[in-house]
């Protein structure tokens, strides 16, 4: 999700003369047109969204053919996804849909929740294989662990190489967590502990992210919710997730109907985050809220009056499609 600063610098020079204030995206408004005349939806799939292998890595679907668009190529595989759009509201807003393919080629990783746990609060990420993260102190369990206490993650020696877990349960449980994974086929396994609850294998990687923009401008009230955008996304994964620990998330509250936590995830003044279903993640943020206290509130009231869009709903939009950076 790092990405989302440089799609806003370029989506602003293809959707200015739509008034919305974004901060530049795509090069262009030639090619976004280019974009925008070449697309095709991607491919359906009963794949469930998000699921990792459930004994190796060769259970995963592998992606298409990668599809010439404008300059660039993007590889759109058989992931779907849905969204959240603001269109009970009557403002324009613009779509976006950035892929990545080789998420689904790994690492891997399996959410714990300790008991009355929810989407990053008392619960943990565990992600394999990744690099070695050398920022830290030494951790004695597991055996040559580093433990970064301002990100809450852990590093360790696992299989062929290294493990990583990252949480808001403190070192000591984190510890005692990592020591009860094994990795096999390519994935993390979580052998279980009295007290917690694992997922299923899921990608760690997004494979496809979609968004939707609107000026703040065209949703009134400009002067409480600041000069700017305002966006919803749904994702896949657990990197979201990931990074709202290391980013010390707050809770926030039930928006529609699920636990959330405010966090500066993924960019701008703060986001609503949520699972809205295993594997799948929410949000709602904002650039140009002035408070967090004003952020909170207006994001919530705008994502419990959205509507949710079905995958073959989200194919029916005008949308601009791009590639992920790499990971």
């Amino acid at each position: 999700m790092d990405d989302l600063t440089e799609v806003d610098s370029r989506f602003e020079r293809s959707t200015r003369s739509s008034g919305l204030t974004f901060v530049g995206f795509l090069g262009g408004a030639v090619l976004a047109a280019m974009l925008l005349g070449q697309l095709t939806d991607p491919a359906t799939s009963p794949k469930t969204p998000g699921a990792g292998p459930t004994n190796n890595a060769s259970a995963l679907l592998g992606p298409e053919p990668p599809k010439p668009i404008g300059v660039e190529s993007i590889m759109e595989c058989p992931v779907p996804l849905g969204g959240l759009v603001l269109d009970p509201l009557r403002v324009p807003g613009s779509a976006l849909e950035r892929w990545d393919c080789e998420a689904l080629n790994g690492p891997y990783s399996v959410v714990i929740r300790a008991a009355g746990g929810h989407f990053g609060v008392h619960s943990a990420v565990v992600t394999y294989p990744v690099g070695f993260t050398g920022s830290g102190v030494p951790s004695t369990k597991p055996p040559d662990g580093v433990w970064n206490p301002g990100t809450q993650k852990l590093t360790w020696p696992l299989g062929s190489s290294y493990g990583q877990i990252v949480g808001d349960l403190g070192q000591t449980t984190l510890e005692n967590l990592a020591a009860r994974v094994t990795a096999g086929g390519g994935a993390p396994n979580f052998l279980g502990l009295k007290g917690f609850v694992a997922s299923d294998v899921i990608n760690y990687g997004p494979p496809l992210v979609h968004e939707m923009r609107y000026s703040t401008d065209n949703l009134g009230q400009a002067g409480l919710r600041g000069s700017g955008l305002i966006y919803t996304g749904v994702t896949l994964g657990t990197s979201f997730e990931t990074l709202v620990f290391e980013a010390r998330a707050k809770p926030a509250g039930i928006v529609r109907g699920k636990m959330a936590v405010f966090s500066s995830v993924p960019s701008g003044n703060g986001a609503l985050a949520w699972e809205s279903s295993p594997g799948e993640v929410s949000y709602i943020g904002t650039e140009g809220m002035a408070t967090r206290a004003n952020a909170v509130e207006t994001l919530r009231a705008l994502a419990n009056s959205a509507r949710v869009l079905t995958p073959r709903q989200w194919e029916t939009k005008d949308r601009f499609s791009v590639k992920a950076h790499p990971r």
